[in-house]
């Protein structure tokens, strides 16, 4: 899996600054650790008016928020919201909560996921394709009248990233067997074997 790694563009143009994030709302999925975590600790440190920290674990949310908080030495820009994608319920209040209390939202990025060796289902679906999948569109889907909304209040272009892994790229083999039909074949067949 490394070799993709040599292949990514590297120096590209820093597209968020301390200009452009003056007065932004974003929202980060999994920003309690890894690039999540990274990623709303680079819009705190640029200043921006809001960084929603959306994590399953409010606890682990608070510890990183503490963490920015530190390293930035911005408090009150970073704010821990529960998202709990393995529940559409979770997701749909998160929503609800983000297009009525949120004056804006410049970006979305989309960055939680679940990599599980076991079989574990919810929402009648594996948590991997629930969470990494279903949930992360359906999160997506429910935030994009708030986005065109501060597009035409604010004129500004507000993103939505969805991070994603390279891992997918090495399941060939379990690929092949459910590409016709994926979430229904993922779903039914134990022969599958998730890597994390």
């Amino acid at each position: 899996m490394s070799d993709g790694v040599v292949t990514q563009k590297r120096n590209l143009p820093l597209l968020v600054t301390p200009e452009t994030a003056a007065g932004r709302i974003y929202i980060v999925t999994g920003a309690n650790s890894g690039l999540g975590l990274e990623a709303a600790r680079h819009l705190v440190a640029l200043g921006s008016a809001k960084v929603i920290l959306a994590v399953r674990n409010v606890t682990s949310g608070e510890a990183a928020k503490a963490d920015i908080e530190s390293t930035t030495g911005k408090p009150g820009i970073a704010d821990v919201w529960a998202l709990d994608l393995s529940n559409y319920d979770s997701v749909k209040a998160f929503a609800a909560r983000a297009t009525s209390e949120l004056d804006r939202i410049d970006a979305v990025i989309e960055n939680a996921a679940v990599a599980l060796s076991d079989r574990t289902k919810t929402e009648g679906h594996l948590q991997s394709v629930t969470v990494n999948v279903l949930s992360t569109f359906l999160l997506a889907v429910l935030l994009l009248p708030k986005l065109k909304q501060t597009a035409e209040k604010f004129g500004v272009v507000p993103h939505l990233a969805i991070v994603g892994s390279r891992a997918g790229f090495d399941a060939h083999e379990d690929w092949d067997k459910i590409k016709d039909d994926p979430i229904v074949k993922m779903d039914n067949d134990d022969s599958i074997t998730l890597k994390s």
